[in-house]
């Protein structure tokens, strides 16, 4: 509570004492933020929504990813903004209606062998996942059975998107990929990490019978081997969780975010956009950018 406390009162004085505005109208002028969601409700997200527009312009992650590196960068209007969400979680269906009215084209990425089925998210079923994520694949994965939890267990409701809603949603969104059951990639042997990465790709355009060109790392976790897989399986880009703004030279495979949670208040939300409270959360666990160092055996199940 104490925690939650400091964090309201930080978010205010952000917000009312101007620096929001101030950052809003220099650094984040011609620089484009990214914003992070996974399952908010409908109430949260359009008051999100009604703030944003008007004090930013909100693009597509294409008008971003077109204008990186070219001339073009200078036809993005001032003070741009894209939206996405991870998981593919079934509550963004109910969205639909927001996306249109506020002329918003998110980007949802989605776990392929979750989304359309009654499969669950492994850190949903788990009462503590965080000590899990630095975890070797393998032993997180152990862990977890041993409360009965399997990752392709069909349980009796869904977790994700079905089918028909990535149908509906499809002519308002567009989809990127998300691995295929949502894996901590740095702690994957390299087979595993591989798979992931790849196969997510033609799996999510099997389901939504279009192209997935876009990934996002689970849990933000990436190295050398991840950003060389990502790009070898032929997407065009990856979102991170680095915190930071995009610019004309950003590398399209480490997109950064200006994160923000999905029950986030308007004065925690105006904070998150000027950086400040995500350099803040990051400083708390060491890093600005993933989490996990690499800890699995390479090349061999053996150990792992």
């Amino acid at each position: 509570m104490f925690g939650t406390a400091i964090s309201s009162i930080i978010s205010a004085l952000v917000r009312w004492s101007g620096l929001a505005a101030l950052v809003r109208h220099t650094i984040a002028r011609n620089r484009v933020s990214i914003l992070v969601y996974h399952d908010p409700s409908a109430d949260v997200f359009e008051r999100h929504l009604r703030f944003l527009a008007d004090r930013y312009n909100v693009i597509a992650l294409a008008d971003l990813l077109e204008a990186l590196g070219s001339e073009k960068w200078g036809d993005l209007p001032a003070r741009p903004l894209v939206v996405t969400f991870d998981d593919g979680h079934r509550g963004n269906a109910d969205l639909l209606s927001l996306f249109r009215r506020y002329s918003v084209r998110p980007t949802i990425y989605v776990c392929s062998q979750i989304v359309g089925t009654r499969r669950h998210y492994w850190f949903l079923e788990s009462p503590d996942p965080e000590p899990l994520k630095g975890l070797p694949d393998a032993q997180r994965l152990s862990v977890l059975g041993g409360t009965g939890f399997s990752v392709t267990r069909e349980y009796r409701e869904a977790q994700a998107l079905s089918v028909d809603e990535t149908e509906r949603l499809i002519e308002a969104v567009d989809f990127g990929a998300h691995t295929r059951f949502h894996p901590v990639l740095t702690t994957c042997l390299d087979a595993d990490c591989e798979t992931e990465i790849e196969s997510a790709r033609t799996e999510v355009e099997t389901v939504i019978g279009g192209v997935c060109v876009d990934f996002s790392y689970p849990n933000g976790d990436y190295g050398d081997r991840e950003l060389a897989l990502v790009r070898r399986a032929g997407y065009r880009s990856a979102r991170t969780i680095d915190i930071g703004w995009n610019t004309k030279w950003t590398d399209p495979f480490r997109l950064k975010i200006l994160g923000t949670e999905d029950d986030a208040s308007i004065n925690r939300l105006a904070a998150d956009l000027t950086g400040i409270t995500g350099y803040l959360a990051r400083v708390t666990v060491g890093s600005l950018n993933g989490r996990h160092r690499q800890v699995a055996k390479r090349g061999s199940r053996r150990g792992s």
